[in-house]
Parts: C-alpha cells; structure tokens; sequence
C-alpha cells in the first residue's frame, strides 16, 4: 500500500460521470488537459527553451489566450543585465532561486513582486543566476530610444511558438487558426 499514490488510493471513488464519462488519469510522467478543462503539468518533463532575452531559457506551464496571460519558469544567467523592456500588462514574479536588482531594490529567493503593466525597466540579475516562476499578462515587448516601446511583442501566442519548436509544448492546446478565404469570407 506504501507504494500507491493517492491518486491510486482514490481512483474508485472518482466520479467519471461528472465529465462526461470515463476519462483516463495522467501516467506518472504525463502531462494532460482533462475534459473539465483542468490542466496537469509534469514540470520535470519539459525541457528549458531558449528565450527571447540571450542565455535566458523557460518553461511555459501555461497559456490562457483569452486573458493574453502565460505562466512560466525562466531561468537567467549570473551578472545579467536584462535589456530595457516594457510590460504590456502585469507581470507576477516568485524569486525561487538567485536574486534580481532594478530601482525597487534587490529581490531575494522567496520574494514575491507584481509589476505593473505600462512600465518598463532594465533588471540586473545576481552573481548566482535567478530562476523564477512567472505570470505575465499581455507579454512584453523591447524599448526605443525614446522610452517608448518597440519591437514586437512576446505574448502568449509568441511563447507557443518557441516552446513548440523546441519541442516543449505538447502540454498546451495549438492556438486556435482561422482559415482566410479569397474574397473575404
């Protein structure tokens, strides 16, 4: 009994006829989407990809288009100097490992901060590299010599992408594809 997971324990006394009938559970190293809508991601089994700023890399756990929102790891190397960038939308941070700097101050492991969006900024990340487990809202894009932004934007869609041509997004649902049509139909 020791070896069981709970899940196992309580497999018979789940109620499969609540989604519409009999579903399989996730394996141990599967990730999965249920009928409900419910996702579980094995984390482990995603590998890192690289990201948009150099010799950065993340996990994209998460995408939810109709609030333009991703859940992410991403990992940053020691001594980073993050290029200027600009926050469409909030962005949720937990330090769980290294430290980053920028004018709020140092953020430490198990430090918690919400961005605004509308802002942007130029973190510098510490001596033994950051990992952090992330939710933006709306992406983020680079910054102009004006101060404005610029560039295109790494949103949910752009996350996708990346992930999915490493090989690191058969978790997620594919975007959704309209067909054009000639003559505008």
């Amino acid at each position: 009994m020791a070896t069981n997971t709970i899940m196992q324990q309580n497999a018979s006394v789940i109620d499969r006829t609540h989604f519409g009938g009999d579903f399989a559970v996730a394996d141990r190293n599967e990730s999965k989407i249920f009928p409900d809508g419910s996702s579980l991601v094995r984390v482990e089994e995603i590998p890192w990809t690289p990201w948009v700023m150099e010799g950065t890399e993340f996990k994209l756990l998460y995408i939810n288009r109709a609030h333009a929102m991703f859940t992410a790891l991403i990992r940053m190397p020691p001594n980073l100097e993050t290029p200027d960038h600009h926050h469409f939308g909030e962005a949720h941070a937990y330090v769980l490992e290294g430290e980053f700097s920028y004018e709020y101050g140092t953020m430490y492991t198990k430090d918690y901060i919400v961005e605004a969006g509308g802002i942007s900024h130029k973190p510098t990340i510490g001596p033994d590299g950051a990992t952090f487990f992330t939710i933006f809202f709306g992406g983020l894009g680079g910054v102009g010599a004006d101060g404005l932004p610029e560039g295109g934007i790494t949103d949910c869609n752009e996350m996708y992408r990346l992930a999915a041509a490493n090989g690191a997004a058969d978790h997620l649902p594919a975007p959704p594809y309209q067909e054009v049509t000639a003559g505008g139909s």
